[in-house]
């Protein structure tokens, strides 16, 4: 399995990780799906109109095994490193248990990436569950699959928001949001 990582930020509101875990073996068909759905350019949750929106969550709804979500609420811009930290944290133990072998986070800039690689080898150090976990980072514009990670971590920050049909849309046995 691998999954795909990406953050939606509401500005002192909250922090949030969303984790789309996909098949390997339909990481290919998967990718087909999210160009369809943004054809010619790049997803962004944030950008997109409502019909956009839901046709990304149902490519992870049909494509998921597991929608996993990670929330921080009450986050001043200071502290969104070490609330990040703990969120992703908790996501590699999640990972660790369900078996995941590849993890893509979205980059955010080199020396925020840096400190993602240190957690998550210090983590791998404590867990022989993700000692064989192959990660890194990368943009949306060069793995499309992030797409999902970004509409998924979008519909979390949604739900803060009061706006949560987004969340209701996706299969409630996929979907597990724990707020941190």
């Amino acid at each position: 399995m691998i999954a795909l990582v990406d953050e939606s930020i509401l500005l002192s509101r909250c922090y949030a990780l969303g984790c789309v875990v996909v098949p390997l073996d339909r990481r290919v068909s998967t990718r087909r799906a999210v160009r369809r759905v943004a054809p010619g350019r790049t997803f962004h949750w944030t950008k997109e109109r409502p019909e956009v929106r839901r046709a990304m969550l149902g490519v992870a709804s049909q494509e998921a095994l597991h929608l996993l979500g990670y929330v921080r609420r009450q986050v001043p811009r200071r502290e969104q490193e070490s609330a990040r930290a703990a969120l992703l944290t908790a996501l590699l133990a999640d990972l660790a248990e369900l078996g995941v072998v590849e993890l893509l986070v979205e980059s955010r800039q080199e020396h925020n990436d840096i400190r993602d690689r240190n957690l998550i080898a210090a983590q791998q150090r404590k867990d022989l569950a993700l000692a064989q976990l192959d990660y890194r980072h990368t943009g949306p514009r060069q793995e499309p699959l992030l797409w999902l990670a970004d509409a998924f971590a979008g519909a979390v920050t949604a739900a803060v928001r009061g706006e949560s049909h987004h969340l209701a849309a996706l299969p409630a046995e996929l979907l597990v949001v724990r707020t941190l």
